[in-house]
């Protein structure tokens, strides 16, 4: 299979951005705009110009595109923020500490501020987390917070379930209190939709200002660290998310992220990189069905399936393959100990030795059941539809039979929730704490077809009261194989040539680096 690519040519290039990509700071589409010049027209070596959604704002409790989510960590940080090995690390928060089986005690980081000078509170912390916790971006990873409260300078965080991985949840954006009620505006000053009233401050490297009558993004020097090289940030503004990269290569701004959700990657003239991020794709599997009810024989599948050539099929190699439930790389446990290597071979002698060693029109079975399973898949998602594919394939090579099952998204997400499939290809978000809960525990949204009561459930319960380390329930997991983990998909972050960019970007931070960030020519 060739792989599914988008080239940009010129010519489309300048017809896609005369539609719609024009330089503009947001307006009424029919009014004449004005913009910051090109990217690639000769700037201060000091000043970055990033895309924006036009149609939206900045306040990060009121806006609704990705993109402007994505720009808003230049200006609001939270109390944590998660590293490459997807640990909390501290920002705002000088430490955690748990208090009682359900409760976590976060002291605040000293002389840390606002934009506007004033002091981070804990009544700030605690307006902040209900504001977040209403919100399509954070409520997932908060849901299992009952209550935030100050508590004498600190905030104390109780929880409904035990949770050893909470930090990492909580990076929400803190705003002053009272300061997020605010959201859009209608053209509230030169076409933009937010004015700098209406947009809280926050304790960002950058703050909001505005220079001839356009909203530009200012380092400000009261934040800790090394001063960035590039002082200033000009804001595009753009109507389509979709059409990022073709703006990029236009040379109106110098960095864009796409988080390749449809599956396709693109070629584009810039320096591009590859994003981790938390979204796992697996095999579900319905272990109340026929053989898929041992776990010897899920293990066996899992041994027939080359997960590396799969993905790189069906995600052009923007996906990495993983032998446990976590993210490649997960601090919790070293990955390696874990490995469970594609072994068609010993897959078959696995399978021969439960019985299965009869053979009838080339499908594997037992003197009572076939290996021959449906395998369920959303028709509207290429990617999955290929990674389906290739499962039907490898599994035939052990002699084992799948009949794929594309059918659009809302007949898929019945059928699943259903528990109408012997198999299925699946993806979850994991929250930043890499929390399986969807996946594991009563209720969980993924957790169709898995016994949420079985061996690795409980294991993962264990874990997440310090009770087991988790290379212990990894153990548990791959021995019980409730699901298949696959591997976890790559976004893609894209520079213009002559821009350095020496640390990754990070899901939920692409611009974590951005102080050493320098235009080279």
């Amino acid at each position: 299979m060739y792989p599914r690519t988008r080239r940009i040519t010129a010519l489309l290039l300048a017809f896609t951005l005369a539609a719609c990509l024009y330089a503009c700071k947001p307006g009424a589409p029919d009014e004449p705009e004005t913009a910051a010049p090109p990217a690639t027209q000769a700037q201060p070596r000091d000043t970055l110009t990033l895309p924006f959604a036009r149609q939206d704002v900045l306040n990060p409790y009121a806006l609704t595109a990705a993109l402007n989510r994505n720009l808003s960590t230049l200006l609001y940080e939270g109390l944590f923020l998660t590293d490459e090995t997807w640990k909390a690390r501290p920002v705002l928060a000088e430490k955690i500490e748990q208090t009682a089986p359900l409760a976590w005690l976060v002291t605040l980081r000293a002389g840390r501020v606002f934009h506007s000078g004033a002091a981070v509170t804990a009544a700030d912390v605690v307006y902040s987390f209900n504001k977040a916790r209403n919100t399509r971006d954070f409520e997932a990873r908060l849901e299992n917070i009952s209550k935030c409260a100050a508590v004498e300078g600190a905030v104390e965080f109780t929880l409904r379930g035990a949770n050893q991985y909470v930090a990492a949840n909580l990076d929400f954006p803190i705003v002053p209190a009272g300061s997020a009620e605010t959201g859009l505006l209608p053209e509230a000053k030169g076409g933009y939709l937010f004015t700098k009233a209406s947009t809280p401050a926050g304790t960002g490297k950058y703050k909001l200002s505005e220079r001839e009558n356009a909203f530009v993004l200012e380092y400000d020097a009261r934040h800790p660290g090394p001063a960035p090289w590039v002082t200033t940030i000009e804001l595009y503004g753009t109507h389509s998310a979709g059409a990022l990269l073709y703006g990029l290569e236009m040379g109106n701004y110098h960095f864009a992220y796409d988080n390749l959700n449809d599956g396709e990657t693109a070629r584009v003239n810039a320096t591009t990189m590859r994003v981790p991020t938390t979204n796992l794709v697996y095999l579900g599997y319905n272990s109340n069905r026929g053989a898929l009810q041992d776990a010897g024989v899920r293990a066996a599948l899992g041994a027939c399936i080359n997960k590396a050539a799969l993905l790189s099929e069906a995600f052009h190699s923007y996906a990495r393959p993983t032998d446990t439930p976590f993210p490649p790389g997960w601090h919790g446990i070293t990955q390696g100990d874990f490995d469970k290597p594609y072994n068609a071979a010993g897959a078959r002698k696995a399978l021969e030795d439960l019985g299965y060693t009869e053979l009838k029109n080339g499908v594997r079975g037992s003197r009572h059941r076939q290996l021959s399973f449906t395998l369920l898949v959303n028709s509207d998602s290429p990617a999955k539809l290929a990674a389906a594919r290739a499962v039907k394939v490898q599994l035939g090579t052990c002699q084992i039979a799948v009949d794929v099952q594309a059918v659009p998204e809302a007949q898929y997400l019945a059928a699943v929730r259903g528990g109408w499939f012997d198999m299925y290809i699946g993806e979850v978000r994991l929250t930043p704490d890499c929390s399986l809960a969807p996946l594991l525990l009563s209720g969980g949204a993924a957790s169709a077809g898995i016994n949420v009561w079985g061996a690795a459930s409980s294991a993962y319960g264990q874990l997440l009261q310090g009770l087991i380390p988790a290379a212990k329930f990894v153990s548990v997991f791959q021995e019980e194989m409730p699901f298949l983990p696959l591997g976890c998909r790559d976004g893609m972050a894209a520079a213009v040539r002559g821009l350095r960019v020496p640390a990754g970007p990070r899901q939920g931070d692409l611009f974590c680096g951005i102080a050493e960030w320098e235009f080279l020519n």
